[in-house]
């Protein structure tokens, strides 16, 4: 049995491949909403659905006989990353990580976190779009003049709700799923009036190139979260890379 630690359209990917194929998949995701996603494959045998920390994988790991991890989490899930080696080794069971390739972005201003971010943004003028999810918006918006921040979300009522208790207007709260082209970026930084941009690289299926090249032709200052430093005991950077690794060190389709 496969767990896959799923989160991404990439992960989607991995699993469809993988139950297509004939291997037995187990799904892990964060949120409800990721389960929905993944209710569109019925050859999945199990979706799970909630944060897992290292004795919950550990748990589903003896109970459902699994024999192999694949991580497929968003760039930036790193404590679930955490738990998943730990688990892995613990369970003495293997692990592979599937990683978006990084770029680099000339122009941008890389930052290592998001406070170190908000310390920059302070010495600064002008409206800031944050683009990097809803977890960490309360670090913005009880450091900097709220009236100055916009954010870019899930369409969900729990990710609207969380934003407006944290003080944002329903103005400054754009509502609606990516990825999004290099042009509709562009068309919101300018209806906004967006002087900084704050980001994260979540790849190229994340929208993450056409995000910044629009703030950077439009004269948008870019601010990009870097990725957590983590040290994986396997990886592959492409769906490709996954399935043949899967193929050569995993034989059980049961």
């Amino acid at each position: 049995m496969i767990l896959v630690l799923s989160g991404t359209s990439d992960g989607r990917k991995i699993i469809e491949l993988l139950a297509s194929t004939g291997y037995s998949v187990i799904v892990s995701t964060a949120t409800e909403y990721g389960k929905m996603l993944a209710e569109i494959d019925k050859n999945i045998t199990e979706i799970i659905s909630g944060r897992l920390e290292k004795p919950d994988m550990e748990k589903i790991i003896r109970e459902k006989d699994i024999q192999y991890i694949v991580d497929a989490t968003h760039p930036y899930a790193d404590k679930v990353s955490k738990n998943a080696i730990a688990a892995s080794k613990s369970m003495g069971i293997q692990y592979l990580r599937f990683e978006r390739e990084e770029h680099i972005y000339d122009g941008a201003h890389y930052f290592p976190d998001y406070s170190s971010a908000v310390l920059y943004l302070k010495e600064t003028q002008g409206n800031v779009l944050l683009t990097i999810g809803s977890n960490n918006l309360h670090i913005f918006t009880s450091s900097l003049d709220i009236d100055r921040l916009y954010t870019r979300v899930l369409p969900t009522y729990a990710v609207v709700k969380k934003c407006e208790e944290l003080g944002l207007l329903p103005r400054q709260i754009i509502a609606v799923q990516g990825p999004f082209t290099k042009e509709l970026n562009k068309a919101i930084y300018k209806n906004y009036n967006i002087k900084h941009m704050v980001t994260k690289d979540s790849g190229d299926a994340g929208g993450t190139k056409e995000k910044i090249e629009g703030a950077m032709e439009t004269g948008v200052n870019v601010i990009l979260i870097q990725r957590p430093n983590i040290d994986y005991p396997n990886i592959c950077n492409s769906i490709e890379e996954v399935i043949d690794s899967i193929k050569k060190n995993y034989k059980n389709y049961n």
